[in-house]
């Protein structure tokens, strides 16, 4: 599975010795990249698109619900929320703090590592269904443990610092509290995604009722939202 750092999944061999120099699949990459951005596509689209983010200026800290097993498996627990608040705070002691809730939290579906009593004058709590694009686009830093907007926010051009051992930690791509020690290859984000999202995946059209590629599967979630 490919949340779990004790051992190298299917995606992590491939990240780690595929070539990843195919100039087609990286253009195609390059490509789906910008198109996750322009349509605000993300792991949950459920968000307002009228709504704004905060004003910009702010450190983002990522919330997951509790008992993820990409926390337990990424090598972090509940102690690990509250180490990554107190290093955000520390390392950037002028700037707004803002918590973003898991969407599974906000709906009331499951519980996150955060509620209002973490909250103090410069930090705040952001659980509306704000576009997570939109989010990362007024950080100035991300700091998170496991969760996939970690990823997101090395799409969108963050080097965001990493408090467990998610798939995408270690290829130089972001600022890791917990290395994995045989994961010393240096990749790009264009390299990172086309493993993720066009080499490692299968991917499937509901409609037809068959199996499709990145772009088809893309076609369909950006007519839908």
């Amino acid at each position: 599975v490919h949340f779990d750092s004790t051992h190298p999944s299917a995606l992590e061999r491939i990240l780690s010795s595929d070539p990843l120099d195919d100039h087609s699949i990286l253009q195609r990459a390059r490509d789906g990249m910008a198109r996750l951005k322009a349509s605000d596509l993300s792991k949950y689209n459920d968000f307002d698109e009228t709504l704004s983010a905060p004003d910009p200026g702010y450190v983002l800290v990522i919330d997951q619900t509790a008992g993820d097993a990409s926390i337990r498996w990424g090598g972090a627990d509940a102690q690990t929320f509250q180490r990554m608040l107190g290093a955000a705070k520390a390392d950037h002691p002028h700037a707004r703090i803002v918590i973003r809730s898991h969407p599974e939290t906000r709906l009331g579906l499951r519980r996150g590592h955060f509620t209002a009593a973490d909250c103090d004058l410069r930090t705040s709590l952001c659980d509306d269904p704000v576009s997570p694009w939109k989010l990362l686009e007024g950080a100035i830093a991300v700091y998170v443990v496991s969760s996939l907007m970690g990823y997101e926010a090395i799409l969108a051009g963050h080097r965001p610092v990493v408090f467990g051992q998610p798939f995408y930690a270690g290829w130089g791509l972001s600022d890791d509290q917990a290395p994995v020690a045989r994961r010393t290859r240096r990749l790009t984000r264009t390299q990172i995604f086309a493993a993720s999202h066009i080499i490692a995946p299968v991917w499937f059209d509901p409609c037809r009722g068959r199996r499709c590629s990145f772009e088809e599967a893309l076609d369909q979630l950006e007519a839908e939202v």
